[in-house]
């Protein structure tokens, strides 16, 4: 992440790409702090946040007597949502520190009567290039065209997501969410087993993931899981992505290796 924006020589494509992410990544860490500090959610090592595909933005669910917060891509710009309606004042991240955030976030939560106290940047988990201090600046102006591409990437995989979660044998009485996990920026949707109701421990359940990043560098890709055992899922398959635009992320050869692995894993669990 750049501190100024003096470029001194060119910077590979992939490198600028994986800084965007980098720095969306740590943006959406303010998102799961909120939830933690005021939902005193303290097991499990991950959050969901809820995409909302029209303003562009990964949304809390509500954490204090209607209170929510967004941050909308590509700006990285953070908001409050009060009973669902953004309040006056925002902040983009534009030449922010992360100490800077923390203190604009503190003000916002005395302005509301909330106890400021409560409000902790502790996560249980570790992200790669994680921002802190003074020291550092997030700089979505200088990553602008990258972090335009990471919302395509976002918006293309949703849409995805969504319609392979509304296909005719995946029986719903309306769409399932699409949840962003903020320790490893993945989009999610879960679907039943073989088109039926899922059962209430979430026995069998199909999850379908987006997966922008893995180890730490910039690999999109979709991962198919069943829900079985106490352990957590077992990956079925990992399906790659073949390049980088829209088309690529959520084209027809993507969407029907998704349908051929889920086919798969509601044949498995039947026998």
């Amino acid at each position: 992440m750049s501190t100024n924006h003096t470029v001194f020589q060119s910077e590979p494509p992939a490198d600028s790409l994986l800084d965007a992410f980098s720095q969306s990544h740590n943006a959406v860490q303010w998102l799961a702090r909120m939830v933690r500090s005021f939902r005193s959610i303290n097991s499990g090592a991950d959050f969901a946040l809820r995409w909302d595909d029209e303003r562009k933005a990964f949304v809390t669910d509500d954490f204090a007597d209607g209170l929510n917060m967004e941050m909308r891509l590509p700006e990285l710009t953070l908001q409050f949502l009060e009973h669902g309606k953004p309040s006056k004042h925002e902040l983009n991240m534009e030449g922010r520190s992360p100490a800077q955030v923390e203190a604009w976030i503190l003000v916002e939560l005395l302005h509301r009567g909330l106890d400021r106290s409560r409000f902790s940047k502790d996560l249980p988990y570790d992200i790669p290039n994680a921002m802190a201090g003074d020291s550092i600046e997030y700089s979505p102006d200088f990553r602008e065209g990258e972090l335009k591409s990471i919302l395509d990437w976002f918006s293309a995989a949703a849409n995805l997501l969504r319609n392979i979660s509304q296909q005719p044998d995946n029986k719903r009485d309306c769409s399932p969410p699409l949840t962003l996990g903020t320790r490893d920026f993945s989009l999610e949707v879960s679907i039943p087993p073989n088109g039926a109701t899922a059962t209430p421990d979430n026995d069998g359940v199909i999850r379908i993931g987006f997966f922008p990043l893995r180890t730490g560098v910039v690999d999109p890709h979709y991962r198919v899981a069943r829900c079985g055992s106490s352990n957590g899922p077992d990956v079925f398959e990992i399906i790659k992505v073949s390049g980088v635009a829209p088309a690529d992320i959520a084209g027809q050869e993507v969407a029907n290796k998704i349908f051929e692995a889920v086919s798969k894993l509601r044949k498995q669990a039947v026998q």
